[in-house]
């Protein structure tokens, strides 16, 4: 994989004709169908000690900086007012405010316990699920009708979070922005692809404009063109609060490869050649595998503003 790269304005003619190949090729994909029993996703992310008022759901997510400040008071605060909610399941990932639950930084930045003698061990987290670089498979009903005499199924939903995004300031929970090794070594640990990947820091080139750039992480979105799991859920980016449905197929990763620089003219020729490949095989009805299967991208940061104030509100997805 070519090093990550700072696209030069001399690149500006091969950006403007991958966005004109990637508009000519991709067709808005609706919202992927659900039965009326569908499991319901209830996605937040960026509360920094707010509480917003929350939908019914089966599943909650958090995808971290529960807390401003992540001091123990503030986190086990937070974290029973997150138990408390209703919600079949509870999942949170830390964000780079939740400094005390990373140990390493807190080993590099003690005053950030703000004297307080209590660790995350001692924190109670009731009902919520912490997730860190780690997998739980949820047990839930399943949707539709059972056969008659056979007794209902439980369906599963596998779900990934990991609290990582690059390195800006000095908070919790960050990497180099260059280490292309950090999510390889994460999703090779997993036995099996995830239906939900939960991250702090969004995947490049979705949802995560700001300040007239791209603050993603491409090493992410590489990873979850691989994956391409159902839904995947971030925050961190206040601004780009947001849904899009995306079909992560060839087309959309060459395009996201020459918008980051990692890819040429020939990123642009090969483009070329997918589109043109996907053209004939919708003429000629040729069945492609996999084509329409659309990945939800959620930027569920709820606060805004200098102040964190709340903003957003919850975005709910059925799966």
């Amino acid at each position: 994989m070519p090093p990550l790269t700072t696209i030069s304005l001399r690149g500006r003619r091969k950006r403007q004709l991958a966005h004109a190949l990637q508009a000519i090729h991709r067709h808005e994909p609706a919202a992927p169908s659900s039965p009326p029993d569908a499991v319901q996703v209830v996605c937040i992310s960026d509360t920094h000690n707010t509480r917003p008022t929350l939908p019914a759901g089966d599943i909650l997510i958090h995808a971290g900086d529960l807390t401003e400040n992540g001091s123990f008071d503030e986190l086990q605060a937070e974290l029973k007012w997150l138990s408390d909610q209703p919600h079949r399941y509870k999942i949170l990932v830390a964000g780079n405010h939740d400094v005390l639950l990373d140990d390493a930084f807190l080993a590099r930045y003690p005053e950030r316990r703000y004297g307080q003698n209590k660790t995350k061990e001692d924190l109670d987290w009731g009902s919520v699920i912490y997730l860190e670089d780690s997998c739980v498979t949820l047990e839930l009903p399943s949707p539709g009708h059972q056969a008659q005499g056979h007794a209902p199924r439980p369906r599963t939903l596998t779900i990934f979070g990991s609290p990582w995004s690059p390195r800006y300031g000095i908070s919790a929970f960050q990497y180099r922005p260059d280490d292309q090794s950090h999510w390889t070594t994460r999703f090779a640990s997993l036995d099996a692809k995830p239906d939900i990947v939960v991250s702090h820091s969004p995947p490049k080139h979705h949802l995560d404009a700001r300040d007239f750039h791209r603050a993603g992480c491409p090493y992410l979105a590489e990873e979850l063109a691989q994956v391409r799991p159902r839904l995947s859920v971030f925050g961190h980016i206040h601004v780009s609060y947001g849904r899009e449905d995306v079909v992560l197929d060839g087309v959309q990763r060459q395009y996201e490869e020459v918008m980051t620089g990692w890819a040429g003219w020939e990123g642009v020729g090969w483009m070329a050649v997918l589109v043109l490949w996907a053209k004939l095989k919708w003429l000629f009805r040729i069945p492609a595998v996999g084509q329409g299967k659309v990945t939800t991208f959620v930027n569920a940061a709820l606060v805004g503003g200098p102040s964190n104030e709340l903003r957003n509100d919850p975005i709910v997805v059925k799966l």
